[in-house]
């Protein structure tokens, strides 16, 4: 089994290498127009590619099974960059009818959407490292991708002097975890991130140099807007006057690091358009997406 992860991890490391030289491309997720999408899933996703959007990242399907997904896509035209999941369906039990899924719909990315766990309970983390390392070495021979999906509260909780992220990637269980006897629990090089810069601003840390400390594990990342608080009225797109991500930076760094999609992702208004395209407008203005 060691042996087998050395090398898919290489495989991963040469496919980071590779697509350092590539030009980045732009996606949307769908849950930034949820409410349009719930109407009308697939006139939404031929409205984002005439903005000029290449892919799409869902969670939701919107009615749709697996060969429904990919016809929809197929017909706008736009590629079906990943599934966003919850951690149960990469859970023995599921991973078959979830890879079986991905298949079906042409996804060969899944990337995990949320988990919340606590300071209180450490082993729900270690639980969360345990899953995810089986399902990505499981996913990697059927050609599938895992990777984690930041929120702010990683970078809020704090686990043996780390925030819980970095605990996640670089692993540090000595004295909160008894069952392993002062072991390293941490996601495998077959996990990758799938960074959110945004709510990495808003929990008050450095994007920028969270970016620096784990290089080459981000095919995709979410370009969301860092508001903080309440939306203000008005346009809320990535770039906007409230937004306070340092995309003009970040977007540099992030496609030297061999980034392929910038998934796209205002929340502000589910139920618009407008901020999937001021973003599109904003981003499209950087000499990488030239």
């Amino acid at each position: 089994m060691k042996r087998t992860i050395q090398i898919l991890a290489f495989a991963v490391v040469c496919g980071a290498a590779w697509t350092a030289w590539a030009r980045p491309r732009l996606a949307f997720q769908a849950y930034a127009v949820r409410d349009l999408c719930e109407k009308d899933f697939p006139a939404v996703l031929k409205a984002a590619k005439g903005m000029g959007f290449e892919g799409v990242e869902t969670g939701r399907l919107f009615g749709l099974d697996a060969k429904g997904l990919k016809a929809a896509c197929d017909e706008a035209g736009l590629e079906l960059v990943a599934l966003q999941l919850f951690p149960d369906c990469l859970a023995e039990g599921q991973l078959e009818e979830t890879i079986r899924f991905c298949k079906e719909c042409g996804a060969k990315r899944i990337n995990v959407a949320w988990f919340k766990g606590s300071e209180e309970v450490v082993n729900d983390w270690l639980l969360l490292v345990n899953v995810l390392n089986h399902a990505a070495e499981t996913c990697a021979r059927h050609g599938i991708a895992v990777a984690y999906h930041n929120h702010a509260h990683e970078f809020q909780i704090s686990l043996g002097g780390m925030t819980a992220l970095a605990w996640l990637f670089d692993g540090n269980g000595e004295g909160l975890l008894r069952q392993t006897a002062g072991g390293m629990p941490r996601f495998s090089p077959l996990v990758g991130q799938e960074f959110d810069p945004g709510w990495c601003v808003i929990a008050g840390e450095d994007a920028m140099a969270w970016l620096a400390a784990h290089p080459h594990r981000n095919k995709t990342v979410h370009v969301m807007p860092a508001i903080r608080g309440t939306f203000p009225a008005g346009e809320c797109g990535v770039g906007s006057p409230h937004d306070e991500a340092p995309w003009k930076d970040l977007a540099g760094a992030l496609a030297k690091d061999g980034v392929e999609w910038f998934v796209v992702k205002p929340v502000a208004h589910p139920d618009s358009m407008a901020d999937l395209k001021a973003s599109i407008d904003y981003l499209k203005t950087f000499d990488i997406f030239q």
